[in-house]
């Protein structure tokens, strides 16, 4: 029990981490402040809890690429309106689809990372 709280920290500390990286590359912008790292822990929270709840109900109907890109596009929609509220970008929305997918990408990689060399699936156990 305690081990699984642990790792949904991490989880949570390292999805925050991953956004902020894949914010500060759009937006080249690298100075945190109380608000937006509060608005970090709330989209961690989102993409830990929220997105795979999404992924696994559409995959329990059997539609799993539909779990996917609306999980995609739950993801879109709180970057928008979390973090680029916050970023000194021009365009609003195709900040949030490259932010988006910079940090599906990188979540992606270090779960691969995770897997294979330490054997723990750290964000996709939720």
């Amino acid at each position: 029990m305690i081990e699984q709280i642990l790792l949904f920290i991490i989880a949570l500390l390292l999805v925050a981490f991953i956004f902020y990286v894949s914010s500060a590359l759009v937006s080249n912008e690298w100075t945190l402040d109380k608000p937006f790292v509060l608005r970090l822990i709330v989209l961690s929270i989102v993409a830990v809890i929220i997105i795979p709840f999404l992924r696994e109900l559409a995959g329990g109907a059997g539609v799993d690429e539909l779990g996917l890109l609306s999980a995609f596009v739950v993801l879109i929609f709180v970057v928008r309106f979390l973090l680029v509220e916050e970023l000194p970008v021009s365009e609003d929305w195709l900040a949030a689809i490259v932010i988006s997918f910079l940090g599906v990408l990188l979540i992606y990689v270090v779960e691969e990372v995770a897997v294979r060399f330490f054997d723990i699936n750290m964000l996709s156990m939720f």
